[in-house]
């Protein structure tokens, strides 16, 4: 049964103090509904034509017995179990009924074989050539490996055995793509993965906009490292670092123009990119099903190659078509 929020809930719907807001309109709304439509057809997951000659593994140097599934073929099961949300044995079955209405002559990896090589793949993640320097945006998010469920934490809290991964996240503000992920234990700070996750960017890097966990001389060298200019709010209290530090010239610009003001004129709001990645990454799920780390590593892995293959083959362009609440 449908009820209306009570009358306390409504006001603070309606009330909407702060900043205008707006309406938005997709351009392109025939070619995202295309792409939305592709990213369940099997044919862009499971190419005929590319995976029958790299199905198999080139025959080894030297003496040893030639391996049954190549690196491909792991990747491609895999992509399938976490596209669909499949175990082990669920996707050894879609993998033989596949095969078979494709009438190819080739082998299925049985579930255990699947598991095992599963722990040491090296996850290929599609990435487009960069068209010019990229300002990269860059934040963290968690995926629970177990515990209880959202629905039990709200109504009761949390338990002590609740265990989840970072996926840190490097994200492209033009082209929208993943760039660069680590993953780690819940224990890692945001900063101390920084300058590795950073290193995973090809090409000039122009901007890089991430929050105040980044506001350390560590994460500020790594960007001056690749001649960016680093969007990083610094801490309330923060003081100047001396030597005319680019982190000396933000702290200056927010005493001018205040902490909003600096963030529209330096383009830190773009940083909100980062948040909607980690969101189209949990619409996957917002666990890990492996229980072993170096598992849980490859199943992140596979999870952004599915993302950017999503990217690239079809994201909205919209425009500003309005303005629905007034600035208070």
């Amino acid at each position: 049964m449908f009820r209306r929020p009570n009358a306390a809930a409504q006001t603070k719907l309606d009330a909407c103090p702060g900043k205008a807001k707006y309406r938005y309109k997709i351009t392109n709304w025939a070619d995202y509904d295309r792409a939305l439509v592709n990213r369940g057809n099997l044919t862009i997951w499971f190419d005929e034509a590319s995976i029958k000659d790299k199905w198999t593994p080139p025959p080894p140097v030297g003496r040893g017995k030639p391996g049954l599934y190549s690196d491909v073929a792991i990747q491609t099961c895999l992509t399938l179990k976490t596209l669909f949300r499949l175990p082990y044995r669920a996707t050894e079955g879609l993998l033989k009924s596949l095969i078979r209405l494709c009438q190819l002559d080739l082998p299925v990896p049985d579930h255990t074989h699947l598991s095992r090589r599963a722990a040491t793949l090296t996850a290929q993640i599609p990435r487009r050539p960069r068209r010019g320097p990229a300002h990269v945006v860059a934040g963290p998010t968690g995926l629970k490996v177990f515990g209880e469920g959202e629905w039990k934490v709200r109504q009761h809290g949390a338990g002590k055995r609740r265990t989840w991964r970072k996926i840190h996240l490097a994200v492209d503000e033009s082209a929208k793509d993943i760039i660069g992920v680590e993953v780690t234990t819940a224990d890692w700070h945001d900063s101390e993965v920084f300058a590795d996750l950073l290193g995973q960017v090809d090409g000039e890097v122009s901007q890089v906009s991430a929050d105040g966990a980044y506001d350390t001389q560590g994460c500020h060298a790594a960007i001056a490292g690749r001649g960016a200019k680093a969007t990083i709010p610094p801490r309330e209290g923060a003081i100047l670092w001396g030597n005319d530090h680019p982190r000396d010239g933000i702290l200056k610009e927010i005493e001018a123009k205040g902490r909003d003001g600096w963030k529209n004129d330096s383009g830190y709001h773009r940083r909100s990119l980062s948040e909607n990645m980690m969101c189209r990454l949990k619409q996957l799920g917002d666990k890990l099903f492996s229980r072993r780390f170096e598992r849980q590593v490859v199943e992140s892995h596979v999870r952004v190659a599915v993302i950017n293959t999503f990217t690239y083959l079809g994201m909205p362009q919209s425009v500003r078509a309005g303005q629905i609440v007034s600035a208070a």
